[in-house]
């Protein structure tokens, strides 16, 4: 009796569809008899399909004991722990041939003028006079606490919390938030906070000019602390102020925030290895639309509230206090993938960007999640088959072990954290390609068989398929090249984009609600 839309029994979709052998291993579990059946089966804080299953720890396997607090001025986009990888003369040959290459493209498709002007003009966000005022706690500017308005702070449930939460980041533009608890006494998610930042008051300690004078000094980096007390703060360090971040030694929570970023934009490319213009501005519009809008409006809602929030501090727009893959793993957004530095989301695929906001607001967590997609991961190579530096591994199955000596490095990888097991993908060729040779702005994630249209009714149903077994990964593949989600010819992307909705995203795409009700 059971129906898709209560018009067609599953069987009979099947088989109209070709594939009815595929219907008893897709929708094997759960039972059920009508949409309501669906649409209620989740908590009701966050409704999900059903193929979405919460567990207690992630589709990919941790090794917490091998987990440490990382340094991130040692992440993929500095220059120095390349150099140690590889060597001076090989990461600066490849440095100059930047320029060169980024020359050669000016003009020709995707990098024309009215697409460097699409990418160019949401540069505005970087001086923005809200954003520069922004520390790690918050600006105070306009926002008073509960006693300073005479009011008592705001007291509720964690369940509460964590539904007002995501509320607030809705209103704010975002789309999806997952929670996870940082307790204390060596609580295990803590060691996912960084020891170092990668970005200081004074700059940055990613670019060349550190390659022989490591570390920088302080204000090129801050130092993240913990200790015993109330509320968090900065403080100065070697006469540079607002060096050393100090978290509080007590419960926080981790608010793993995802906003979708414009899933064709991400398709656009430049011919076979390179990517555009177009989808450089896909990837930026989300610190565009986190850091003038979410961020401020976050923190700025919790000290009303009478709360602390502990995010980004200017001009640091990309780091934060610990990875936010991890925030969205941990905290249900995402699943990881085989390009080992990206995650993907059942709802909007690769093309999610994810944030971390700390906060000491007590709130629910929300579980790891399996929804089949770092199974189909195993099965599917789509992403290192487009990959133009060969960076992405295309082994049959992932490993506990970093192949850092397979890569040719001369000192063990710096830029990959162990404790994971994931097919590791190279950083520094990666590097080589994204920033310098082929400006490919992770091609990957474009191509990727999770790069669909969701309101399709197959992919749904290729979704629902993927959690329940991979018997069909390697068909579903296929199919999805049969569809051709690929690479996007630029002209292709301005004729559809005035068709397109608003910033190039489906906000039905994460949403289960179909109406308000009292």
């Amino acid at each position: 009796m059971s129906k898709f839309h209560s018009i067609v029994s599953r069987r009979d979709f099947m088989k109209g569809l070709g594939l009815a052998g595929v219907g008893a291993a897709a929708l094997t579990a759960p039972a059920f008899h009508d949409l309501d059946e669906v649409t209620s089966s989740d908590s009701a804080s966050w409704k999900r399909a059903w193929w979405v299953k919460k567990q207690d720890e992630p589709s990919v396997e941790l090794d917490w004991s091998q987990i440490k607090r990382y340094d991130h001025r040692l992440m993929a986009h500095s220059s120095y722990p390349h150099v140690q990888h590889i060597g001076k003369e090989k990461w600066l040959e490849a440095v100059a041939q930047g320029p060169i290459k980024t020359k050669e493209r000016l003009g020709t498709p995707g990098w024309d003028i009215r697409s460097t002007a699409l990418s160019g003009s949401q540069g505005v966000w970087t001086s923005d006079q809200m954003t520069r005022n922004d520390k790690m706690v918050g600006s105070d500017n306009g926002f008073k606490t509960p006693e300073q308005q005479g009011l008592p702070k705001w007291s509720g449930t964690p369940e509460e919390a964590n539904r007002m939460m995501r509320a607030v980041i809705l209103a704010y533009g975002a789309n999806q938030l997952g929670v996870t608890h940082m307790g204390t006494g060596g609580d295990k998610h803590r060691n996912l906070i960084y020891t170092y930042s990668r970005t200081g008051p004074i700059g940055a300690s990613t670019g060349d000019e550190w390659i022989d004078k490591w570390p920088p000094p302080p204000g090129y980096w801050r130092k993240i602390e913990m200790r015993d007390v109330a509320v968090g703060f900065e403080e100065p360090l070697d006469g540079v102020k607002d060096v050393v971040q100090v978290l509080p030694n007590a419960d926080l929570w981790d608010m793993g925030i995802m906003i979708a970023m414009p899933r064709e934009a991400w398709r656009v490319g430049n011919g076979v290895n390179s990517g555009s213009q177009i989808s450089s501005w896909g990837n930026g519009m989300r610190y565009n639309i986190y850091h003038t809008s979410v961020q401020p409006g976050v923190k700025r809602f919790l000290r009303a509230i009478g709360y602390h929030a502990y995010g980004y501090s200017f001009p640091e727009f990309y780091g934060g206090l610990m990875p936010s893959e991890a925030s969205g793993v941990m905290g249900g957004v995402a699943e990881c993938a085989r390009s080992s530095e990206i995650i993907i989301n059942p709802e909007v695929g690769p093309t999610g960007g994810y944030f971390s906001i700390l906060t000491d607001l007590p709130m629910s967590v929300d579980k790891p999640i399996d929804a089949g997609i770092f199974r189909f991961c195993h099965s599917c190579h789509k992403c290192a088959d487009y990959c133009p530096s060969g960076s992405i591994s295309k082994d049959a199955d992932p490993d506990w072990e970093i192949p850092w000596q397979r890569w040719g490095y001369k000192v063990p990888s710096l830029t990959n954290n162990p404790g994971k097991k994931l097919f590791w993908s190279d950083m520094t060729t990666c590097r080589i390609s994204y920033g310098y040779i082929n400006a490919c702005n992770q091609l990957c994630r474009g191509v990727c068989s999770f790069n669909v249209n969701n309101s399709a009714m197959i992919h749904e149903l290729v979704h629902a398929t993927a959690s329940t077994t991979g018997l069909f990964n390697s068909f579903f593949y296929s199919m999805s090249k049969s569809f051709g989600y690929g690479p996007l010819d630029p002209d292709d992307w301005w004729a559809m984009a005035d068709g397109l909705p608003a910033r190039g995203t489906d906000s039905t795409a994460v949403s289960f609600s179909g109406g308000y009700k009292k």
